[in-house]
């Protein structure tokens, strides 16, 4: 028989890594050059004895210089999930307007999303200051919504376990 104090003291929260580049600046870059890439490519080679592929190369190089450029520019944040009560009572204390009900929430769309982020953001810790500059000055809004999707997975979704990926269970 299943002692319940054994299960809550063996219960983890849902956790989620959202990794995200922060070098957008970057991604033009790249993608020009995967262009000219693509252009190279489809190019006929009037003579493959007398073309090496050096300048398919010398952009495929680029390309990869840029990709790491922008892959040790990826911040991973860690956001756990609260316990029912504790996300509830952050959520009381950013009650709803008007609008939000209207919209279906049952919370502040302007300010709970940013104490949530504070609350469940456990990598890289951050005032609720920080996370205003974050949210307003370093992320787009499609960044946002990723962390924001991951911040109500681990609240109000449940956990499953995944299916193998062995094909032997």
């Amino acid at each position: 028989m299943t002692d319940i104090n054994d299960v809550i003291a063996n219960a983890r929260p849902a956790t989620k890594t959202v990794p995200l580049c922060l070098a957008g600046d970057l991604q033009a870059e790249w993608e020009d050059l995967d262009r000219q890439r693509r252009e190279l490519l489809a190019k006929p080679r009037e003579d493959s004895l007398a073309s090496d592929g050096g300048e398919l190369r010398e952009v495929e190089e680029l390309m990869d210089a840029i990709r790491e450029q922008m892959a040790e520019k990826v911040v991973p944040f860690k956001i756990q999930g609260l316990p029912k009560r504790p996300w509830k009572a952050l959520a009381d204390q950013h009650p709803p307007r008007e609008a939000d009900r209207e919209n279906g929430l049952d919370y502040h769309a302007d300010t709970f999303p940013l104490a949530a982020l504070v609350a469940c953001c456990i990598d890289p810790k951050m005032t609720p200051e920080q996370a205003e500059r974050l949210v307003d000055e370093a992320l787009t809004q499609g960044q946002w919504d990723e962390l924001w999707m991951a911040i109500i997975s681990v609240n109000k979704l449940k956990v499953n376990v995944p299916k193998s990926v062995s094909g032997s269970a």
